[in-house]
């Protein structure tokens, strides 16, 4: 009958299986030193705190494995990049929404060259009486033209030098009339 104990005494003197113990323990703290380090910067991406990601290694130095998953269930779900890209999206998207145009009166978005609101019918723009072009109703000035208005002239809505001169020449006609 064989020897149990000396076979086992031969196997693990051998060089081969010795080599093969010490690399697979040197992969073992290699991996246990990367977990660390991977929870550290792991941390460190997820928090402003400087001491959390040091806590977060010391928990996995501590506890291992078991320290590694109660980590990845406590930290943070997004790194901080990821926020501040979050957080510039949504202000973009509120710049973008500032930037639509929308009717004073009842807050529906309306397009840049609607002279009235289709729901409400508000005026938006005027028509300039010298050039045609659509200018907002607030403006004592067209940019278009640098015509200067006055109440007069937003009686005028037509559009366009035509029809100023028609309603020119049928306001000379009523001021002509013998009263």
């Amino acid at each position: 009958m064989p020897d149990i104990g000396g076979l086992w005494t031969a196997f693990v003197n051998n060089p081969i299986v010795q080599l093969g113990v010490r690399f697979s323990a040197l992969y073992i703290v290699a991996l246990y030193l990367a977990m660390v380090f991977w929870t550290v910067r792991d941390a460190q991406q997820r928090t402003e705190n400087a001491i959390m990601p040091y806590l977060a290694g010391l928990l996995v130095v501590v506890l291992n494995v078991l320290g590694l998953f109660i980590y990845l269930i406590v930290r943070p779900g997004d790194t901080l990049a990821e926020a501040y890209e979050r957080q510039l999206a949504e202000e973009s998207l509120l710049a973008e929404a500032e930037q639509r145009v929308v009717c004073p009166t009842c807050r529906e978005r309306v397009q840049e060259d609607y002279v009235l609101c289709p729901t409400c019918r508000t005026k938006l723009k005027r028509v300039c009486p010298s050039c045609g072009k659509l200018v907002r109703p607030e403006w004592n000035i067209c940019p278009y033209c640098a015509k200067d208005f006055d109440e007069r002239d937003w009686t005028v809505h037509p559009g366009g030098k035509a029809a100023a001169a028609g309603s020119r020449d049928a306001r000379d006609a009523t001021e002509q009339l013998p009263t």
